[in-house]
């Protein structure tokens, strides 16, 4: 650990002491405050759980940074309500935290607004950036400059429920090839029961970006063509992956094998598919990685022993099964510095603490989340909470995409999602309905300019 004596009077003093080195640290970051700035509600598991975490990171830093209190800033609320705060609490410096719990896909206006330090000096000597995937240093960065640093990410397949697809006739060990194989055990699950949901895929703008990379954007990336803006910053509107991902809402709502709109659409719809398998009530959910791990032992949001018994794993296919034959989309939380903290060096020592293993992997447990380095994906700590799932979801990583890191980004997720609900409150609407209103809103909020020709 550097210490740094901040002022003569006080070198004087600690020189005329003969301080240790210890105590010329305390007298270095005496009276010195890192705000700590998480998710208390929404992204761990249980509230209980992220009292802990956050708790032994404050107690750990503190003991080995004499003089430093990490004052810890819960947010409760669901997503939108952590933006929220984030945002009020970035327009006043002296309410900002040092260091923020982010979800990945909105940083990027913080960025812009100039709020966030760039971390590239920092990670170019972290001997562990080298085990994090491009595709997740990717998801922490805009234009050229290093803005996040992962603390883990979801991916997202199908899971399904072994007692109803016995009673449909459906096989106990279930490899969809491609989205017609879906929609067929959809309908069987449908016709043998009409009491359960033979399929469950979240959407809708209530849940924010969340619920995009947890649903439509996974059908995106799984489509012929996953583009979400080209190369020169035009954003995806009249495409054939848009119009397949709008397919499949249309197809599956006129079909009634969608789950409660009530459910899927709601604010909170990410983690209400958790409660649900364990009854019973869902033939095919679509999926983030931590839904089975919140039935672990550890974790017991809800307790579901026997959740291995029940519940088999798909990789989400492409539309059509080609090319790798199946796909997911992924995004996290990241861990970012204030642009104008007093402090960047120290916090940079905080998220370096809480990016290491001990608290990379029991935050990923906490949160259900896949670790970000490569080298804890087989880490027994980790792929023992919940088997076989958490190495199941683990290995979709190779291929995961995460969304642009772009502060126009939300304004075209809202627009997508507001399509594909719009497609599943109302059957009759067609397709191209959805993408005349996807465009209307773009044009609107963007201009014209700003949107891909259709092809």
């Amino acid at each position: 650990m550097r210490c740094f004596v901040r002022s003569k009077k006080l070198a004087a003093v600690a020189s005329a002491m003969f301080a240790s080195s210890s105590l010329l640290c305390n007298f270095a970051h005496a009276d010195t405050v890192l705000k700590l700035a998480y998710g208390s509600e929404y992204v761990m598991v249980t509230p209980e759980i992220t009292t802990k975490f956050w708790g032994d990171i404050k107690t750990d830093f503190e003991k080995s940074h004499p003089g430093v209190t990490v004052q810890l800033v819960p947010i409760p609320g669901g997503f939108d309500d952590i933006v929220t705060k984030v945002s009020m609490s970035y327009g006043n410096s002296g309410a900002a935290p040092d260091v923020a719990q982010l979800p990945a896909q909105e940083m990027a206006q913080w960025a812009a607004s100039g709020y966030l330090l760039p971390l590239n000096p920092y990670v170019a000597k972290a001997a562990w950036w080298k085990d994090v995937p491009d595709a997740v240093k990717q998801e922490g960065t805009t234009g050229k400059d290093v803005i996040g640093i992962s603390q883990g990410v979801n991916t997202s397949g199908l899971l399904y429920d072994r007692q109803i697809f016995q009673k449909a006739g459906l096989p106990a060990d279930w490899k969809p090839k491609n989205w017609q194989d879906i929609f067929e055990a959809a309908r069987k699950i449908k016709k043998s029961d009409p009491n359960v949901w033979p399929l469950w895929a979240i959407t809708g703008p209530a849940g924010g970006t969340s619920a995009l990379v947890e649903g439509a954007a996974n059908l995106l990336m799984a489509s012929s063509d996953p583009a979400i803006r080209d190369a020169s910053g035009k954003w995806a509107v009249d495409t054939k992956g848009i119009r397949e991902v709008l397919n499949f809402y249309h197809q599956a709502s006129v079909e009634g094998l969608l789950a409660p709109s009530s459910l899927i659409l709601n604010a909170n719809s990410p983690a209400l598919a958790t409660p649900e398998f364990p009854k019973h009530h869902i033939g095919i959910g679509l999926v983030g990685n931590y839904v089975p791990a919140a039935w672990s032992k550890s974790m017991c949001a809800p307790c579901w022993p026997e959740a291995q018994k029940f519940v088999g794993f798909a990789p989400l296919p492409t539309v059509t099964g080609s090319g790798v034959g199946y796909a997911s989309a992924f995004g996290g939380w990241d861990l970012s510095i204030y642009k104008k903290s007093a402090h960047p060096d120290l916090a940079w020592q905080l998220v370096s603490l809480i990016v290491g293993k001990k608290y990379l992997v029991a935050g990923a447990n906490g949160t259900g989340f896949v670790p970000p380095q490569t080298a804890y994906w087989t880490d027994k700590e980790y792929t023992e909470l919940a088997p076989p799932y958490q190495e199941q979801f683990g290995k979709l990583l190779a291929v995961a995409k995460s969304v642009p890191a772009d502060p126009e980004y939300p304004l075209w997720a809202h627009a997508l999602e507001a399509a594909t609900e719009a497609l599943v409150l109302k059957p009759n609407m067609s397709v191209d309905d959805a993408v005349r209103m996807m465009k209307k809103e773009l044009s609107n909020q963007l201009g014209d300019d700003k949107l891909m020709a259709a092809r």
